[in-house]
C-alpha cells in the first residue's frame, strides 16, 4: 500500500509537470476525438486526465452540460480512473450491469451506458489518462473497435509526447540563467542594418534588463531602449550578413549595465543571442585598474594637491559620482581643506576651506574614526539641520571616510552625489583603498617637505662649520710662504662641501655615482674635457664622500701634471659592475709624457688608498698617459 501511494504521488507529479492539463492542445486532441466519433460511431469521445480528485478533459465532444462547459468532473463521475488504475483498457457493454461502474454517478448524470477506454501514458511511462468512446445505450464492443481506439490512442500519445517535450524545453528555456533573444534584422533600402526586432525572449532576459518580456516581443531594440548604442545594431547585422558568430562585451548606456554574450545566425536576417550581465565584473575590474593607475600617479606626485587630484579622478571615474575629492582635516577647529576635486559637468567645485558644523553634526562621527555614509541628507538626523547648505552644493547623498594617524583624524575622502544613492560594500571598500593610498602618499610628501627644511638647516650649519674651518685654517696658515698646500687644502674642503650637498639632497642616505663624479669634476671647471660613463650605481654616504675627495685628487693631479695640464689632453672616467664588484677607471690621454712621482703627499696617499680606503688599486704611469684602476665590493660601496 505504501508503494502504491508513492507511485500515485509520482504519477500525479508527472502529470502536472507535463503541462497538458491547461487546454493549450485542445484543438490538436479534438482532431483525434472527432476521428473516434466517426470511426466508432459514438455520440461522445474524450481525452480524460486523472488528477487526485477529479478528471480533466483535455478534449471532448458530445458531453452534456454543465460538464461540457466545466471541462472536468469529480472522480465520482469517472470511468477513466479505472483505466489509469489498472493500466489497461476498460470495456463496459452495459454500465447498469457492470459490477465495477454501475454505482458511478456518470451513469445517471452523463448517461454513460457503454464505455470503451484505453490508457494514455507519458513518454516516461506513467499512465495519466484515457482515450474514451461513450455511448448512451448498451453496446457490444468488438475487438476491431478496441484495436481502432488503441491506434488512435497511439496518435494521441505521440501528441502528448510532443507537447511534453515542448513543455520541458519551455521549462528549461524559462529556467535559464542566461538571457535569450531571437531577433530579426531590419534593413533600409540599401541593405544596411538599421534596427532589429525582438521575436522571442525568455524570463532571464527580463531579469537581466529590468524590462517585462511581454512588453518587448514585436518591438525593435531602438524602440525598447531609446538611444541604444549603434554597435548593438550594426554588429548583429554583421552576424547574419557574414554567417559568423560574434562574442561581445558591451554596455547598454541607458541601463548602466554591461553584458557578455554570443550572437549566432540562424537564418536569413535572423539571429539568436545568449548573454549574461557582467556589470559587477566590469566595475570590479574598473576599480582595480583605477587603483593601479592611482598608485602610479601617487608615486609621481610632487605636491599634495597633485595627490588629491589623482585620488579625485580615480574615484569619480570608478564610481560615476557627482563629485569626488580629498581633504586635509584640522580636528581642533573642525575644518577641512578640500584639495582640487573632480566634479560632473555643471557641478561647482568645493575645493577650499569648510567648517564641518555648517553642514550638520557628522564631524563627531568622523573624529571618532567612524565612516559617514548618508544615502539621503534629507532623512538623516546628522545632516537634516544643514540640508539646505548641502543642497546648494548639489549634495543629496554623501560618503565621508576619515583618515586617521595615531587615532586622530587628519584626512577625509569625500564622495558626493546629487541624487539619493545607496553605496555598495564594494564601492565603500574601493573608497577606503583610495583614501589609504592617498593619505600614505600625502604623508610621504609632508615628510619629504619636513626633511627638506631639516636638510636645508643642516646644510646651512655645515657650510658655516666648513667656512669656520677654512677661516681658522687661513688664520693659522697665513704665515706660510708656500701657498700651494694651503690652496690644496681649501680645494679639498670645497670638494667635501660639494659631496655633502649631494647627500643632503638625498636625505643623507645615498648618492648617485655619476652625480658625485660629475660634481667633483665641475668644481674644478674641467667638465668639458672629462668623459663620464657608467651604469646607475647608488653609493652609501661614506663611500660618496670618499669618492668625491678621490676624484678631486685625481682631477687636481691631472691639471698639474697630466692630461688636463695642456690644451689637448682628455680624461675618461668610467665604471662597471661585474660579479658584485664595482670597477672604477681613470684614464688620461694627450697630456705630457708621464713620469712616476718620487714623493707621496696627501693626495697620492688618498689615491693609493682606493675607493673606500681599501680594495685593489692599480696605478699605471704609462708614457701615453696616467691610468688608475680600482675595485671594491659593491655591497661595501652601497652600505658605507
Amino acid at each position: 500500500m505504501i508503494m502504491t501511494n508513492e507511485l500515485e504521488t509520482a504519477r500525479i507529479e508527472a502529470l502536472r509537470a507535463a503541462g497538458i492539463m491547461h487546454g493549450e492542445g485542445k484543438t490538436e486532441f479534438e482532431h483525434q476525438i472527432e476521428l473516434v466519433r466517426d470511426v466508432l460511431d459514438v455520440p461522445v469521445a474524450l481525452v480524460s486526465l486523472i488528477d487526485t480528485d477529479r478528471q480533466v478533459f483535455a478534449a471532448h465532444l458530445g458531453l452534456p452540460e454543465p460538464w461540457a462547459t466545466q471541462g472536468e468532473t469529480p472522480l465520482t463521475h469517472s470511468f477513466c480512473q479505472h483505466v489509469v488504475a489498472q493500466r489497461c483498457p476498460l470495456v463496459v457493454t452495459d454500465s447498469r450491469q457492470n459490477e465495477l461502474v454501475r454505482s458511478n454517478l456518470a451513469v445517471a448524470d452523463l448517461n454513460v451506458q457503454a464505455y470503451l477506454g484505453v490508457p494514455l501514458a507519458l513518454p516516461s511511462g506513467e499512465v495519466v489518462g484515457a482515450l474514451a468512446a461513450i455511448d448512451g445505450r448498451p453496446r457490444n464492443w468488438s475487438d476491431r473497435d478496441l484495436a481502432r481506439l488503441q491506434k488512435i490512442a497511439h496518435v494521441v500519445a505521440d501528441e502528448i509526447a510532443t507537447r511534453v517535450t515542448a513543455t520541458e524545453w519551455q521549462h528549461l528555456f524559462d529556467k535559464m540563467s542566461e538571457g535569450f533573444i531571437q531577433g530579426e534584422v531590419i534593413r533600409d533600402e540599401t541593405g544596411k542594418a538599421i534596427d532589429w526586432r525582438y521575436k522571442r525572449v525568455n524570463r532571464a532576459w527580463s531579469d537581466l534588463t529590468g524590462v517585462a518580456a511581454e512588453d518587448v516581443v514585436g518591438r525593435t531594440i531602438r524602440e525598447t531602449f531609446p538611444g541604444i548604442e549603434d554597435e548593438w545594431v550594426s554588429e548583429f547585422g554583421d552576424v547574419v550578413t557574414t554567417g559568423q558568430p560574434v562574442r561581445f562585451t558591451r554596455q547598454v548606456g541607458s541601463l548602466g549595465r554591461w553584458y557578455d554574450g554570443i550572437a549566432q545566425p540562424i537564418g536569413p536576417n535572423t539571429f539568436t543571442v545568449l548573454f549574461l550581465e557582467v556589470t559587477a565584473r566590469i566595475e570590479a575590474q574598473r576599480k582595480r585598474d583605477a587603483l593601479i593607475e592611482l598608485g602610479d600617479r601617487l608615486r609621481d606626485a610632487e605636491t599634495i594637491e597633485a595627490a588629491g587630484v589623482a585620488a579625485s579622478e580615480a574615484m569619480a571615474r570608478a564610481l560615476h559620482s557627482t563629485r569626488a575629492g580629498f581633504g586635509l582635516v584640522d580636528a581642533e577647529v573642525e575644518t577641512v581643506r578640500v584639495l582640487p576635486d573632480l566634479c560632473a559637468p555643471g557641478v561647482a567645485s568645493v575645493a577650499g576651506f569648510h567648517s564641518f558644523r555648517d553642514f550638520g553634526s557628522y564631524i563627531d562621527d568622523l573624529k571618532a574614526g567612524r565612516n559617514v555614509i548618508i544615502p539621503d541628507i534629507e532623512n538623516d538626523p546628522r545632516t537634516m539641520p544643514g540640508a539646505a547648505a548641502l543642497r546648494q552644493l548639489d549634495i543629496r547623498s554623501l560618503v565621508n571616510l576619515p583618515i586617521t594617524e595615531r587615532g586622530r583624524i587628519v584626512g577625509l575622502v569625500l564622495v558626493h552625489d546629487r541624487a539619493v544613492r545607496e553605496f555598495t560594500r564594494e564601492e565603500l571598500a574601493f573608497i577606503e583603498a583610495v583614501g589609504d593610498r592617498t593619505q600614505a602618499a600625502i604623508s610621504k610628501l609632508q615628510m619629504q617637505a619636513q626633511q627638506h627644511v631639516l636638510n636645508s638647516e643642516i646644510s646651512h650649519r655645515l657650510k658655516n662649520s666648513l667656512a669656520l674651518v677654512q677661516a681658522v685654517a687661513n688664520q693659522t696658515l697665513r704665515g706660510i710662504a708656500e701657498r700651494e698646500p694651503v690652496e690644496a687644502f681649501e680645494r679639498r674642503l670645497h670638494a667635501l662641501s660639494s659631496a655633502h650637498d649631494i647627500l643632503l639632497q638625498r636625505n643623507w642616505s645615498a648618492a648617485s655615482m655619476a652625480t658625485v663624479v660629475r660634481n667633483a669634476i665641475s668644481a674644478l671647471g674641467q667638465e668639458s674635457r672629462v668623459t663620464i660613463d657608467g651604469p646607475i650605481v647608488e653609493l652609501g654616504s661614506r663611500a660618496a664622500l670618499s669618492l668625491a675627495l678621490l676624484v678631486h685628487e685625481l682631477a687636481t693631479n691631472a691639471m698639474k701634471y697630466g692630461a688636463l695640464s695642456n690644451d689637448d689632453g682628455r680624461v675618461t672616467a668610467y665604471w662597471s659592475v661585474a660579479d658584485s664588484t664595482l670597477n672604477f677607471h681613470w684614464v688620461e690621454r694627450g697630456g705630457p709624457e708621464v713620469r712616476q712621482p718620487n714623493g707621496r703627499g696627501f693626495g697620492s696617499r688618498m689615491i693609493r688608498s682606493g675607493l673606500i680606503g681599501g680594495g685593489d688599486v692599480d696605478l699605471r704611469f704609462d708614457p701615453a698617459g696616467f691610468e688608475a684602476h680600482m675595485t671594491a665590493p659593491l655591497s661595501q660601496m652601497q652600505s658605507a
